[in-house]
């Protein structure tokens, strides 16, 4: 009589370490990049929404480098990733960058942030 398997073979149970593996890589090169992500939206959504409209563009900016030194963001440049839209109505605060995180040899993975924050 032949007997039923039961279980997953070994050559099975080396397949899923490898792809857990390779989920659990992908993840430690993206977190850090959605981490800065979501302290970068806090520090904008903190500057004061009744004065933002009429602080200048410069004075926005250097308000912003401020809170970027403290909380140890330096990897992003606020020139090259926050645009600001005057507009009659109010002011426009544009948030849009990418990182390239290396994976495996000439893998890479992109990650876009793009978000718009508007002041009246």
């Amino acid at each position: 009589m032949k007997s039923k398997q039961r279980g997953a073979s070994f050559l099975s149970w080396i397949v899923i370490a490898a792809m857990v593996s390779a989920i659990g890589l992908a993840a430690a090169r993206v977190v850090p990049a959605y981490v800065d992500y979501r302290t970068i939206t806090t520090l904008i959504e903190a500057l004061p929404s009744d004065k933002v409209h009429t602080m200048s563009k410069a004075e926005i900016k250097d308000a912003l480098k401020k809170r970027f030194l403290i909380n140890n963001i330096r990897d992003l440049d606020i020139n090259e990733i926050i645009t600001i839209d005057r507009k009659r109505e109010g002011t426009v605060l544009v948030l849009k960058y990418e990182v390239r995180e290396p994976l495996i040899y000439n893998i890479s993975i992109l990650v876009a942030f793009d978000r718009q924050f508007t002041y009246t």
